[in-house]
């Protein structure tokens, strides 16, 4: 590619242990460039600054830790189980985000790079899958997702079960994404899937 041309953008997406995060690091070690929403989400949260004192203002000096940053978790507790407290909190969050996404894209596109991965966990439910020249779905057994995150996280099943309420069904990713990699197998064959499905994809079109 030349520094001119734009980069295809792929769309990952997939919900809560699911093993989405896991695909996205396979892809980069690939040596793609990979775009992690989610960590440009917990920045504004994660660091003192005006994404923090919005937050305040909104939901309470209650949510505001020692350090200054928000209390992410006790956060998310309000927010799965409040419609109304999740918009809010997505106002505050998205706008930021999507700043810090062009300007990444920017540096793909000035790098010559063929492709950029945008690891979006809210992809469908914001119904953003019209941006992508293709969108990946990463989908597994409920109750393996489940299982994931109270091992690996240290959370509850109660937890897992109201994050996965919020988010949309495997079922509806089958009909909404162009194409799933399904995670039920060890890591050498989740490894081989990724690049498989993503090779899918950047085949050029006739």
């Amino acid at each position: 590619m030349t520094a001119s041309s734009t980069p295809r953008r792929i769309g990952l997406t997939g919900g809560i242990g699911s093993g989405k995060s896991t695909v996205a690091g396979i892809w980069r070690e690939a040596g793609h460039r990979v775009i992690d929403l989610d960590a440009y989400s917990r920045a504004v949260l994660d660091e003192p600054g005006p994404g923090v004192e919005e937050a305040v203002a909104r939901f309470g000096e209650q949510y505001r830790t020692a350090g200054g940053t928000i209390d992410r978790a006790a956060l998310a507790r309000l927010v799965f189980a409040d419609p109304a407290a999740r918009a809010d909190l997505e106002g505050i969050v998205l706008g930021r985000v999507d700043q810090a996404v062009r300007e990444e894209e920017e540096a793909a596109r000035a790098a010559g790079e063929a492709v950029v991965v945008h690891d979006n966990p809210l992809l469908l439910e914001k119904h953003r899958e019209g941006e992508y020249d293709a969108v990946i779905g990463v989908i597994a057994r409920h109750r393996d997702r489940i299982d994931r995150v109270v091992r690996d996280r240290g959370r509850d099943r109660a937890y897992v079960e109201s994050v996965m309420a919020a988010q949309v069904t495997d079922l509806e990713r089958t009909h909404r994404c162009d194409l799933l990699i399904l995670n039920n197998a060890d890591l050498g064959e989740l490894r081989e899937r990724s690049l498989r499905a993503l090779r899918r994809v950047l085949v050029p079109r006739a």
